[in-house]
């Protein structure tokens, strides 16, 4: 009888112990799962951040496309006056320089949108990732609840 109790003291030491282990397991586990769902929270805006940042861009580009589209119809019109003599030539070269830094303009802006839409597929792909990766942490987390919970069952079984 005194060893059984003996035993039984020494397996309530020993589930106590693992417990105390489980629980700071836990504790760790729930510390990074907080951290984890902070740098998430830390992605998603940079991510919108990011859309906007590539909405203004593309609004640019259009407001561009559309000026150049009206300097072209200028410089049409005013090749036509020339061909009746009404505008002197200095006037058109200018436009034409003109229409062509736009044109610079516009070519430069959709390289931007472009290295834009680029850093916003890669910032997705990591947003998964550690979107995963936090997935991966919290069922971590919920297997050793259920692990702890299973062993404070067995230890109130044994007493």
């Amino acid at each position: 009888k005194t060893n059984e109790v003996l035993n039984l003291k020494a397996q309530l030491k020993d589930i106590r112990a693992k417990m105390e282990l489980l629980e700071m397991k836990i504790q760790d586990l729930e510390d990074s799962l907080h951290a984890k769902g902070m740098e998430l929270e830390v992605c998603e805006n940079e991510l919108q951040r990011k859309k906007n940042e590539s909405e203004l861009l593309r609004e640019k580009v259009n407001l561009l496309e559309q000026e150049i589209a009206e300097l072209r119809t200028e410089l049409t019109i005013l090749r036509e006056e020339m061909k009746c003599g009404v505008v002197s030539m200095g006037l058109e070269e200018s436009m034409v320089e003109d229409a062509q830094a736009l044109w610079r303009e516009i070519e430069k802006l959709k390289k931007e949108l472009q290295e834009e839409q680029d850093s916003n597929k890669q910032m997705t792909v990591s947003f998964q990732q550690e979107r995963q990766v936090w997935k991966e942490e919290k069922e971590k987390v919920i297997h050793y609840q259920k692990q702890l919970q299973q062993s404070y069952l067995h230890m109130y079984k044994a007493n």
